[in-house]
Order: C-alpha cells, then sequence, then structure tokens
C-alpha cells in the first residue's frame, strides 16, 4: 500500500462524497455497459494535421496522422514515417505539440533512445488525446485533459520554480485532471499514469507519476474520505497490472 497517514481529523463531507459516481464509491458494484459505451471504450485515435517533424538540425514538413494502428509522418518529400503503439516507450502530448520517446536507438551512434518531435497547426482534441494514451497504455504525460469530464472539483495552485500557475483538480473515476489556462501546465493522469499520492495536511497534495511529479497548494480542504478513495484507486491499478503481469 502506498498510503500516507494524515495527521489530521475532518468533518464528514457527505454532499462530496455523494457526488462521486458509483464506479468510484463501490468498486465491487457490477457495472453494465451499453453497446455505444463499450463501442466508444474499443474507438481508436482518428487525427491528422499538418505538421513539422524536428530534427537536430533543421526540421522538415508533412502531415501527422493519428491512426488505428499507429502514427505516420507524411513528408513532403514523399518518405512516410510510420511508428506503431508498441514501440512508443512513452509520450508527452500538448495540444500542438507531441513528443514520442521510442524503443529505437539514436543513429550515428548516439546514445539514448530515438525520439521524435511533432508541431502541429491543427490542435489536439481531449477525446484523441485521451485515446492515444489508452492505445499506448504505458505512462504518458498527456497535457489535453477533457474539460467535459465529470468529478469533484478542487481549486489549486501549482508550485514551479517559475513561481506556478493557477487552476483546478479535478477528481474522476478515469483519474485526476489539472486544468489550466497556462500553456502545457495542465495534466490528465490515468490511474496507471499515478506511482502515488501524498498529503501532508488537507491543503496539499503531491501526486507522483512516473513520467512528472507534481506538488499543488489546495484552496479548500481535501476531505479525507476521498484521499484515501483516490490512494484505493490507485492501488486497485497496481495489482490489476501485477496480475496481468504474473498471468503470462
Amino acid at each position: 500500500m502506498n498510503r500516507m497517514p494524515l495527521k489530521w481529523q475532518v468533518w464528514p463531507v457527505l454532499v462530496l462524497a455523494a457526488s462521486l459516481s458509483p464506479c468510484l464509491l463501490a468498486q465491487s458494484a457490477e457495472i453494465v455497459q451499453d453497446p455505444q459505451q463499450a463501442a466508444s471504450e474499443r474507438r481508436s485515435p482518428s487525427w491528422q494535421s499538418p505538421a513539422k517533424l524536428r530534427r537536430a538540425v533543421g526540421s522538415e514538413k508533412g502531415d501527422l496522422l493519428v491512426g488505428a494502428n499507429g502514427i505516420e509522418f507524411r513528408s513532403g518529400k514523399g518518405q512516410t514515417l510510420k511508428l506503431s503503439y508498441l514501440e512508443m516507450q512513452t509520450f508527452h502530448l500538448s495540444p500542438h505539440s507531441l513528443v514520442i520517446e521510442t524503443y529505437q536507438n539514436r543513429k550515428k551512434h548516439m546514445p539514448g533512445v530515438e525520439r521524435l518531435r511533432f508541431e502541429m497547426t491543427e490542435s489536439v482534441s481531449p477525446q484523441v488525446a485521451a485515446d492515444l494514451a489508452k492505445e499506448v497504455q504505458r505512462p504518458s504525460q498527456n497535457a489535453v485533459p477533457d474539460p467535459t469530464v465529470q468529478g469533484i472539483v478542487i481549486p489549486a495552485h501549482h508550485r514551479s520554480l517559475a513561481g506556478g500557475t493557477n487552476g483546478i483538480l479535478r477528481f474522476s473515476d478515469g483519474g485526476i485532471d489539472y486544468v489550466t489556462g497556462a500553456p502545457d501546465d495542465s495534466r490528465s493522469w490515468r490511474w496507471a499514469d499515478l506511482q502515488t499520492l501524498s498529503s501532508p495536511d488537507p491543503y496539499h497534495l503531491l501526486a507522483f507519476g512516473y513520467r512528472d511529479t507534481y506538488s499543488f497548494d489546495l484552496k479548500e480542504l481535501l476531505p479525507q474520505s476521498l484521499y484515501y478513495r483516490l490512494v484505493d484507486e490507485i492501488d486497485a491499478q497496481t495489482a490489476a497490472e501485477s496480475q496481468q503481469r504474473s498471468s503470462k
């Protein structure tokens, strides 16, 4: 368990707890999906945009396509670069930028693995961003949270060396979102992207992701019951992944 005990007591927050959906409040409850919902979860990303592939020296113009089997970059010079989701180690996605870390070695005997850097003309939609994270499966950095997701909201300040940003933390069945107007500072963490949480007091929360760590000053009190439910979700995800690996 990665639970870190809190050194405080809070009054019961029935209104906030009641606003959680059945998935978060009762993990053991059986959920029956309708065909449209099941089809939505199986949907693969389908999106394209004019883009630049940034190289060590210069860039190359073309079109970036995100599809069912992976990504393609069709260069204006007639060449096509293809990369399957299986070969993507992780990615960092913002509305107009996609950086992919692959499992391929860098060329010309350079150390490390190959990274592909794309700058897109069109803005990536939150749905495409979420679908891309599902397809890659491994922990990633998604800076395009879906504003339509429902959940418990707490105003927060993200600390950084430059001072930080102001926004909201949103806790939903699928994970945790930080939504802010500052470019590239928003985050959408699936449970699979989070390693643990820490709440040293009711007005602070640290989110330890596998790819990044955020420290938040909370402008409203974080209920103890909600904190423990979030930790339980991460524990459940970790246990499920361990069981899946052992069964292979």
